[in-house]
């Protein structure tokens, strides 16, 4: 691919940022995607998504594992000592190639917050090659930790280390090192290392490629928000039937279902993930908030979801279409009765409704 697209997923914001570089490594093009703005690319650029390091855990790991599917398994068991939550909520990716000690890198990322990306992605045309934390992005120098400021956090990098957080604890990581700051933006970098890491693993995977057109592109959107409502517990059998026919994706919805309940005779797939992912929808995190909003939508009648977020903070933000003329105040209502606080933000007008933007803490 001659052309590489780099699209920054912010930590905060709904605002993607995007960077088209030449085979040179020259910028050739910049800029926003926002509402329902689709990214012009064509079949020889390969995109590149740079998700926020603060949302995934890096580790370098022994494995004792010959070969790429063997080391997935083996980092599922591992990774369970390294994040509090349950390891069934989290998605587990391995490099497919282990550093010169031996060691292998892993990541860890909450599957809603991952399955949330690659819908605000499929939101805007996207099905991004690789999926890649920001810190990895950086240059990696032998005698000196790569440091690059990114809003209120610092982006680390080190031959064994890679991490976004705060300076104060970035500083206590770092130890006495010798340091290398990057002073520039994370997307105006002259060239990138290779990712030695890439999220797209396992269930999350890109799909072989094929001949797709537009229309094709939006149905990936819808789909991915189906997804998206069953990691989080939601009434899914609802949710897909509401956003598209469900006779003209049921292969889809056999292969997710397929992937989420494997051994099981699937009869109707809809329902059958509702009933797998219920139990989640009591649970706390992202995966609660936001099933006790699919059940505010569900319950809303007229109210659909369009995009969704969660951040590292703890706050949940999402995009509604509502018909002209109404307000989240019924969603607000059916929230508050689950502890949730609801904040109405900016509308605007499209072409189906309007779009209300949403911020969602717990009381």
């Amino acid at each position: 691919m001659s052309r590489r697209l780099f699209v920054l997923l912010p930590a905060s914001g709904t605002a993607l940022r995007w960077r088209t570089q030449g085979e040179d490594g020259r910028t050739l093009a910049s800029g926003l995607l926002v509402d329902d703005a689709e990214a012009a690319i064509d079949e020889d650029t390969r995109v590149t998504a740079i998700v926020p390091g603060s949302a995934v855990s890096l580790h370098w790991v022994e494995l004792a594992a010959a070969s790429a599917a063997q080391a997935a398994a083996a980092a599922r068991h591992l990774a369970a000592d390294f994040v509090a939550a349950p390891i069934a909520d989290q998605h587990v990716a391995a490099a497919a190639e282990t550093d010169a000690d031996g060691r292998r890198l892993i990541g860890i990322v909450d599957k809603g917050v991952m399955a949330g990306w690659l819908a605000t992605l499929a939101h805007h045309g996207l099905d991004p090659d690789e999926m890649v934390p920001a810190p990895l992005m950086l240059p990696v120098a032998e005698d000196a930790v790569s440091t690059l400021r990114s809003g209120d956090t610092l982006l680390v990098r080190a031959p064994d280390l890679a991490l976004e957080t705060e300076p104060a604890l970035a500083e206590m990581l770092i130890g006495g090192r010798a340091l290398r700051p990057i002073l520039r933006d994370i997307l105006d970098l002259p060239a990138y290392p290779d990712a030695p890491l890439n999220l797209r693993q396992g269930e999350f995977r890109k799909a072989p490629p094929r001949a797709i057109g537009r229309a094709d592109i939006r149905r990936m959107a819808l789909l991915a928000a189906g997804i998206v409502a069953a990691w989080f517990g939601a009434d899914l059998a609802l949710a897909l039937r509401h956003h598209f026919a469900a006779n003209a994706l049921e292969a889809e919805m056999q292969a997710l279902a397929a992937k989420a309940l494997p051994g099981a005779a699937i009869t109707d797939p809809a329902l059958q993930l509702q009933q797998r992912y219920a139990a989640s929808a009591s649970s706390g995190g992202f995966t609660g908030m936001a099933a006790s909003l699919f059940g505010a939508l569900q319950a809303s009648g007229t109210i659909r979801l369009e995009s969704l977020r969660y951040e590292p903070t703890g706050t949940m933000r999402a995009t509604l279409i509502a018909p002209v003329g109404a307000s989240a105040e019924p969603v607000r209502q059916r929230m508050a009765a689950d502890g949730l606080n609801l904040i109405e933000g900016a509308s605007r007008s499209g072409d189906n409704g309007q779009r209300i933007d949403i911020e969602v803490t717990r009381l």
